[in-house]
């Protein structure tokens, strides 16, 4: 082998390590891309939903949704519906029906099994072990 072909040889050396290199640059340089636009799309995510929760807590803070809820748990109405309850005749006629006075105490409100569904469950326990109401 004369000199001309180790001269090609170390060519060769070098043109390998050159496209090494290019490759190793634009994978890199992909990888970056790929990553500016996940963080592009995560951002655009984020955005659409601190939209939703705006529109969320406007809705909440309106007085439509405070009636609405106020409806739900405190069993109101407004002025023209009507509300319909269905129960049985018993249960009618007991609530119909006045309750019982009890004398010799002033005040006391009379607790059955029916009117206790709105204690707490700390007031339940104190009605069942000590008989005192403490709504």
């Amino acid at each position: 082998m004369n000199r001309n072909h180790y001269n090609f040889v170390f060519l060769i050396i070098i043109l390998i390590v050159l496209l090494y290199n290019i490759v190793i640059h634009k994978y890199k340089q992909y990888k970056i891309e790929e990553y500016k636009n996940t963080i592009i799309s995560l951002n655009a995510e984020i955005k659409n939903n601190i939209e939703l929760a705006k529109e969320i807590i406007s809705y909440k803070k309106s007085l439509a949704f405070k009636n609405k809820i106020l409806k739900q748990d405190k069993w109101l109405k407004n002025k023209a519906e009507k509300v319909v309850y269905i129960t049985t005749e018993d249960k009618y006629n007991k609530y119909i029906s006045k309750p019982q006075k009890i004398s010799n105490v002033k005040n006391k409100k009379i607790i059955t099994d029916d009117n206790t569904f709105w204690m707490t469950v700390y007031q339940k326990w104190i009605w069942l072990i000590f008989k005192k109401d403490l709504r």
